[in-house]
């Protein structure tokens, strides 16, 4: 708000007379809101923990954020999809690769910087289960995985 003071003589009395003028205007403003770009989600096995029938193994998570923003990511959903070998040890007989996740979805709370990437581990996330067929010995198996999170700026 702008205040213009005033100050006159009045000749007839001899006193000061003081007078604010009150201004004030309005207008409008814009701006745009930043669009999201989903993450990239990489994970691999713990090399020290290979998966046979039986076995459990951890997950090392590469969590890449091309945002400009900070992300908490909250939730981490293994498995959404089929779990598939290679191409040639599907071609060998690895159909049945007895993969699934321990659990579905993991509450987790990992923070990824803007334009960044962090690792992140996810314990016992993998069971090979007895039933995987003897093809898939030695396979690279795509597994599935979706996360969510928000902002965290």
């Amino acid at each position: 708000m702008v205040a213009v003071v005033v100050a006159g003589v009045l000749a007839a009395t001899g006193g000061t007379a003081w007078a604010m003028w009150r201004l004030s205007g309005s207008g409008t403003s814009t701006t745009t809101a930043a669009s999201t770009i989903d993450l990239k989600i990489v994970a691999r096995p713990r090399p020290d923990t290979p998966l046979f029938p039986g076995a459990r193994t951890d997950l090392m998570v590469t969590v890449e954020n091309p945002n400009p923003f900070p992300v908490r990511v909250t939730l981490v959903h293994i498995g959404t999809g089929p779990i598939t070998a290679d191409a040639a040890h599907r071609d060998a007989g690895c159909v049945t690769t007895g993969i699934s996740p321990t659990k579905g979805a993991k509450g987790v709370s990992w923070p990824v910087g803007a334009g960044s990437s962090e690792r992140f581990l996810l314990r016992d996330a993998l069971q090979m289960r007895d039933d995987s067929d003897s093809a898939c010995q030695g396979a690279t198996f795509s597994i599935p995985l979706t996360a969510s999170g928000s902002s965290d700026a």
